[in-house]
C-alpha cells in the first residue's frame, strides 16, 4: 500500500518528508499537520516558492487528508543540507482564528464562496440551506445547522450533517470580540452536538459512531504496541444541575419561564459532589435536562478514555484508521474489552517508521440521546436540590 506523504500547493506536488505529524479529532474544529525534511529534497528544486497562506492538500497515498493552508515555512542550510520544516491548518482555521465579518463589510463575495448548502442523510442527497442573504449576527427561530452556515459562509467553508438535527432556537447572538468557533461552541452545546472538519476542509455535523466499525480490533499482545489511560476524576460529579431561562408567554411567565433546571445523577461517584451550569440563551426543562445528562455521560466517557499507538496507519483491509469509527477493543490490562469510539488520530512518521496513535473513549460520551430529566433526588444524593 501506497503510504507516501505528499503536498500538492499551485498544482505541485512536494513529496521526500522525512519526518511527519498529522492530527485529526472530533474535539477540534481544525485538523493540522507538520511535514519536514532534512538533505536534498529530492524531486523539488523550489519548495522556496512555498507561501504561509497558500492553499494546499495533503495527501496519504491516494487519500485526501486535508484541505487548507500553510501557515508557517521554515527554511534553514549549511554547506551539506537543507532543512524544510511546513505547517498547515485546515480550511476550518479561519472559524478558530477569526470573528463573524458581518458587521465589518469583510463578505465573501457570492462567486469566491465555497460553500453551497448543508448535506444531510446518510443517503447523500443535498438539501439546500442557504445562508442568510443579509449577513448578520443575530438570527431568530433559526435551526442551528443553519446558523452555523451563515457563520461559515462567509470564510468559504461549507457545512454538511450526517442528520436532521438542531433545534429551533428562539435567538442566538455573536458576542462582540468572539470568534466563530466560540459562537458555534455555545451553539452545540444547547443540542449536545459535535462538529469537526473533514477532509476537505469544511465542517460535519456528525452523529457519534457514523463512520462505521473498524476492520481491524485493538487487541493487546496483537497490534498494540503501547496504551495509556489517565483515570482522573478531579472533574466528576455525583450530580449535574443546568439552569436556564426562557421568554415568557400569556400562560408560561413567572417562575415557570425563569427557572428552568434540569439535573442528572450519577452512578459512578458515590460522594457528594455538585456541579451547576448555566444555559446560555432561550432555554427549556428539556434542554437543561439533556445539556446535564449529556455533561455527565461525557466526563464519565473522558474519565475512562484510553489511548493505543499501532505500527502503521493502516487496517488491514488498506483502510487509514479513521475519526468518528468504532473499534473493538481488547485491553486486559487497562481492563478494557468493549467497541469505544475514535475520538482522535494521529500519523507520525520518524527514524522509528510510520505510527498511528488512537484516542478512544465510550460512544456514550458523545451521544446526544439523554436519559429523561428528573426534578428529584437519586436516593444516595444527601440533598434534595439547588436552592437559587
Amino acid at each position: 500500500m501506497n503510504d507516501r506523504v505528499e503536498i500538492r500547493v499551485g498544482g505541485k506536488t512536494y513529496g521526500g518528508w522525512k519526518s511527519v505529524v498529522i492530527e485529526i479529532g472530533m474535539d477540534q474544529l481544525t485538523r493540522g499537520f507538520k511535514l519536514s525534511v532534512t538533505d536534498t529534497f529530492p524531486g523539488n528544486t523550489d519548495f522556496h516558492r512555498l507561501r504561509n497562506g497558500d492553499l494546499v492538500q495533503l495527501f496519504i497515498g491516494d487519500d485526501l487528508i486535508c484541505t487548507g493552508y500553510i501557515d508557517h515555512v521554515n527554511v534553514s542550510y549549511n554547506g551539506t543540507s537543507i532543512t524544510v520544516t511546513v505547517d498547515g491548518k485546515s480550511k476550518t482555521v479561519d472559524l478558530v482564528d477569526c470573528c463573524p465579518v458581518a458587521k465589518y463589510g469583510a463578505i465573501a463575495s457570492k462567486s469566491d464562496n465555497a460553500w453551497t448548502g448543508v448535506v444531510v442523510g446518510k443517503d447523500g442527497k443535498k438539501h439546500e440551506i442557504p445562508a442568510a442573504s443579509v449577513q448578520t449576527t443575530s438570527w431568530k427561530n433559526i435551526k442551528t445547522s443553519e446558523i452555523i452556515a451563515s457563520l461559515a459562509a462567509p470564510y468559504g467553508i461549507a457545512v454538511h450533517a450526517t442528520a436532521e438535527i438542531g433545534e429551533k432556537l428562539t435567538d442566538h447572538t455573536v458576542v462582540p470580540g468572539e470568534k466563530v468557533k466560540e459562537s458555534i461552541n455555545r451553539l452545540i452545546t444547547k443540542d449536545n452536538l459535535v462538529v469537526m472538519d473533514d477532509e476537505a476542509g469544511d465542517l460535519v455535523i456528525v452523529e457519534p459512531g457514523d463512520a462505521g466499525e473498524c476492520t481491524d480490533a485493538l487487541e493487546l499482545g496483537k497490534n498494540i504496541l503501547s496504551g495509556s489511560a489517565n483515570f482522573d476524576a478531579s472533574k466528576l460529579y455525583s450530580r449535574y444541575v443546568v439552569l436556564g431561562q426562557h421568554a415568557g408567554t400569556d400562560t408560561d411567565f413567572g417562575r415557570t419561564a425563569s427557572e428552568d433546571r434540569g439535573m442528572s445523577d450519577s452512578q459512578l461517584v458515590t460522594r457528594p459532589r455538585l456541579l451547576v451550569l448555566k444555559d446560555k440563551g432561550q432555554s427549556s426543562k428539556m434542554t437543561c435536562g439533556k445539556r446535564a445528562d449529556f455533561e455527565k455521560r461525557y466526563r464519565e466517557a473522558q474519565y475512562t478514555a484510553a489511548a493505543y499507538t499501532v505500527q502503521g496507519w493502516r487496517q488491514s483491509d488498506g483502510r487509514l484508521w479513521k475519526v468518528n469509527a468504532q473499534v473493538r477493543v481488547n485491553d486486559a490490562l487497562l481492563g478494557i474489552d468493549e467497541l469505544l469510539l475514535i475520538t482522535k488520530v494521529e500519523f507520525s512518521l520518524s527514524s522509528t517508521g510510520a505510527l498511528a496513535k488512537i484516542s478512544c473513549t465510550p460512544l456514550a460520551g458523545y451521544k446526544r440521546e439523554g436519559a429523561k430529566a428528573e426534578d428529584k433526588a437519586s436516593s444516595k444524593n444527601p440533598w434534595t436540590g439547588v436552592v437559587k
